[in-house]
């Protein structure tokens, strides 16, 4: 096992195995989490399963309702609406201001990891294609030049990973998506603004027609 898992804390490791679960669909949006069960299910006291519970709920991931216990998070219309405006305003600022930042081997890591959606498409899977969008995104991002733009962001990599769970339904095929990614790269290669921001805008816009054009 690779040494920095086996340096997490316990409870750190759980959640992020509850965290790919729900990722997944193995968990659904709105179920129940039962500590016993789930302290049964990883071999561990109810206090760390208690403490991976916690992290969870700081990530908006979970919430603990009074008396009712610890339920999966169900993102209502107003929390995507809310997700995608925000999400909107942090990338297209991030990603203008990486621009003067990106040389050749930012772009060769991008082309990597658009080179790796392409494979994953071509495979169908949806999982990987979702950590990838989210790799490439954050990897601009963190090239900003901006510390509090990239902890803001940071802070809502959780979120963000998990409202495209939603969006498997809503694509034609994984090409479409792979493609564009495709077209935000070539976008970047320009390094014009104007063209940046409009991919970037053009492309979450594009998410939530699709996400949110099931709640009309």
């Amino acid at each position: 096992m690779n040494d920095s898992i086996l340096q997490q804390p316990l409870s750190h490791i759980i959640a992020e195995e509850l965290r790919q679960r729900i990722w997944r669909k193995k968990i659904e949006f709105g179920d129940r989490l039962l500590e016993s069960d789930l302290a049964e299910d990883f071999d561990v006291s109810r206090s760390t399963i208690r403490e991976a519970l916690k992290i969870l709920e700081h990530e908006s991931l979970v919430i603990n309702k009074a008396r009712k216990g610890t339920y999966v998070t169900d993102f209502s219309e107003k929390d995507l609406e809310e997700m995608i405006e925000l999400r909107t305003l942090l990338e297209e600022q991030a990603f203008i201001q990486a621009l003067p930042h990106l040389e050749s081997k930012h772009f060769s890591k991008l082309k990597y990891i658009v080179d790796d959606m392409r494979v994953k498409a071509d495979e169908g899977n949806w999982d990987d294609l979702f950590d990838l969008d989210m790799k490439l995104h954050g990897y601009v991002v963190s090239l900003c030049g901006n510390s509090r733009i990239i902890k803001i962001y940071n802070s809502l990599q959780v979120q963000i990973r998990t409202y495209l769970v939603h969006l498997d339904r809503y694509y034609s095929n994984h090409q479409s998506f792979y493609e564009e990614h495709q077209d935000l790269l070539q976008a970047l290669l320009t390094k014009n603004s104007q063209t940046v921001k409009a991919s970037v805008r053009n492309h979450i816009e594009y998410v939530e027609e699709k996400l949110l054009g099931v709640y009309q």
